[in-house]
């Protein structure tokens, strides 16, 4: 027999989820491990991008740095904010902007 309008079960600790970063394009990011199971991914890890474009939960970032898949080289990687961690700007030299690199975690 169903249980309607049943009382919820109490957990023995509070469930945590981490806050999704709010992206907007132009925001810098970090990405967080490794994006997926390829080989491609695994020279992706930890690297820095540039959001392009936000789009639910698709975000098209430019990375820093090229990547090889499939033979091809490509700059351009479509991921989402789970994987991503923001990135704050904490200073410049010159005409290019410095971001702050440590690992908080």
């Amino acid at each position: 027999m169903a249980m309607y309008d049943a009382d919820p079960i109490p957990t023995r600790r509070p469930v945590a989820h981490d806050e999704l970063p709010q992206l907007e394009p132009g925001d810098h990011v970090r990405l967080q491990g490794i994006p997926g199971d390829l080989p491609s991914h695994a020279q992706l890890e930890g690297a820095y991008g540039r959001v392009v474009h936000v789009a639910g939960a698709s975000v098209m970032l430019e990375m820093d740095e090229p990547y090889t898949a499939g033979g091809l080289t490509h700059r351009m990687f479509y991921g989402s904010p789970y994987q991503l961690k923001k990135v704050e700007p904490v200073g410049r030299m010159g005409a290019r902007n410095l971001f702050d690199d440590s690992d908080d975690a």
